[in-house]
């Protein structure tokens, strides 16, 4: 059964409301919106620190999103350096995946 998580600080009435009609995972889309305000990027723990959760929470969601291609890590594609790896999301293909659901629910 997946995890409902509270809405987290500095999240907007709208923005939570929003997340709630369509039973979006709080906690992915604080991650997504963290590195989509990061241009160059992130590590697991910077990330979890500024969201207020556990850094191995960030990294599961990373996980997910970075198998999707909508978050890579930093340097070449598969080529991470040492134990501090940063992560960055592509905003093209966020983009994308959200016209992609806009379209499916307006009947498209």
């Amino acid at each position: 059964m997946p995890r409902i998580y509270k809405p987290l600080p500095g999240q907007s009435l709208e923005a939570e409301k929003a997340l709630n009609v369509f039973n979006a995972n709080t906690l992915r889309a604080a991650v997504i919106r963290d590195l989509a305000q990061r241009p160059d990027g992130d590590t697991t723990g910077n990330i979890a620190k500024r969201i207020g959760v556990d850094y191995r929470q960030v990294y599961t969601h990373i996980k997910t999103l970075e198998a999707e291609g909508l978050v890579c890590a930093a340097g070449e594609a598969g080529v991470r350096n040492g134990r501090r790896v940063r992560y960055s999301v592509d905003l093209g293909r966020l983009r994308e995946l959200g016209l992609t659901y806009l379209r499916y629910l307006s009947g498209e």
